[in-house]
């Protein structure tokens, strides 16, 4: 493999070449943007390793040039702290990664090892056509065939093939993970681990733990080694499901393995190299948290290099029947009392529905209305029933008076985890166990209230 390194200060060029030989490349040096795009020219290097900062221009520049006419050359910027927001758009503009200095040997091994083995698994493969996804109605794990969705399909496939970080949002139940899923199966790292992290649902006692793994007798109760989340997902994709959940000082042990791409498991000594593709999600706002300073604007540089907006199912209604009949089938294939399709009354009540929920409402009422039909067909009148029961929401009080929730007593010096702990057994019991309005009331998803219901042994 031929690596191409561009840097003006020559004692960091010179270190840097001599790393790059180490490691068993093939090395070639600029200094400047002119030089760099003889160099690319000339040699056409498989990877190239830019400084940000050029003396007659910047590592955009030499990202533009490695990209142009169809070259393929990973681009790697090197970047210090101050310029961070820089290197994200030179990721947008095509690098592969970008590098924070002071570097580390580390970083660029395993950085350089990642590129070297991808381009040992493509070399004389070329890769199947995707079908259209307006056609075949679906990409991967996700079905459409509604103009929203055909876009996202479109944005996926095109993001799927690089390594830059993927920022998911949308409301919950618009599937988020099974987009996330998708980015993995459509990508070079498809026969790796997809390993997914709920940021809201680590305990804070055994963050590092969960994270990096811990040696046997660590701790009391390690009786034997265990691999963390950046073990079991090296080589292939860490999802970050509802990142906007995870607690700050996560966000800085989370930071410093990024930066650094190396880490230790509690107990141990040894330094373990990372090889991790990002994806994230959130049902909210990650700029208004970052605002809001709940959240690390230098974490959110790095996870928000390209942001994917899942639409909501009331904007891709088209697709409701096309879910429905997935859906019927997979309740089918599992409890086989003969059901073949929907009446046309069924489809249309439920086409015609807001569905706040999304897809997993509309999963859950197919079942509900599949359960209260006889074979062959789902009824209409199943269907409507089902669609009465479990509409759209009223968030308000019994009453209908904003402001009328019961009162939760909470005294100074109380836990914050029994403080938890009354809001989320009040409020459900205000809204007579529904799980998904409560959920909506306290700002959090779903999945975060099962999780918080299974922390303090609440009833499921």
């Amino acid at each position: 493999m031929n690596v191409l390194v561009v840097e003006d200060e020559a004692g960091t060029r010179q270190a840097l070449v001599e790393l790059v030989r180490e490691l068993g490349y093939e090395v070639s040096t600029a200094g400047t943007v002119a030089e760099a795009d003889e160099e690319l020219a000339r040699l056409a290097p498989d990877v190239c390793i830019t400084d940000l900062g050029l003396p007659d221009g910047d590592g955009l520049d030499v990202v533009r040039s490695a990209k142009a006419g169809g070259r393929d050359c990973a681009v790697l910027v090197l970047t210090g702290r101050g310029s961070v927001r820089s290197a994200v758009e030179a990721m947008k503009a095509g690098a592969h990664d970008f590098l924070l200095k002071p570097l580390k040997a580390a970083q660029i091994a395993a950085a350089l090892a990642q590129l070297a083995e991808r381009r040992e698994e493509a070399r004389g493969l070329l890769p199947e056509p995707l079908p259209d996804p307006a056609v075949a109605g679906g990409l991967a794990g996700m079905v459409g065939r509604s103009a929203p969705m055909v876009e996202v399909f479109r944005l996926l496939t095109r993001v799927a093939r690089s390594n830059a970080p993927v920022m998911i949002t949308g409301e919950s139940g618009t599937g988020k993970e099974v987009a996330a899923a998708t980015v993995h199966l459509l990508s070079g790292r498809a026969k790796r681990p997809f390993v997914a992290l709920n940021c809201g649902a680590i305990s804070p006692m055994l963050v590092e733990s969960e994270l990096f793994g811990h040696e046997k007798g660590a701790f009391t109760g390690a009786e034997r080694r265990r691999a963390g989340t950046f073990e079991m997902a090296h080589g292939g994709t860490l999802f970050l499901d509802e990142v906007t959940e995870m607690p700050p000082d996560l966000q800085v042990k989370f930071l410093r393995v990024l930066e650094t791409r190396t880490f230790r498991r509690v107990g141990g000594s040894e330094e373990l190299d990372m090889d991790i593709r990002l994806v994230a999600s959130s049902n909210r706002d990650l700029a208004e948290a970052v605002r809001r300073e709940t959240f690390r604007p230098d974490l959110f540089y790095r996870l928000n290099v390209f942001p994917l907006r899942l639409p909501p199912l009331r904007e891709r209604k088209e697709d409701v029947p096309l879910l429905a009949e997935l859906f019927l089938s997979q309740i089918e294939e599992r409890e086989r009392r003969g059901f073949a399709s929907f009446e046309a009354r069924a489809l249309e009540a439920l086409s015609a529905h807001d569905w706040p929920g999304n897809v997993r409402e509309l999963k859950n009422a197919v079942h509900r209305a599949y359960v209260l039909s006889d074979p062959p067909a789902i009824q209409a009148e199943a269907a409507e029933a089902v669609l009465t029961d479990s509409g759209s929401a009223d968030l308000r009080p019994a009453g209908g008076e904003e402001g009328a929730w019961p009162a939760v007593p909470v005294r100074v010096g109380e836990t914050l985890q029994a403080v938890e702990k009354k809001v989320l057994t009040a409020t459900l019991l205000a809204v007579k166990g529904d799980k998904r309005v409560a959920a909506e009331l306290l700002g959090v998803s779903l999945k975060t209230i099962y999780n918080k219901l299974k922390e303090y042994q609440l009833e499921p």
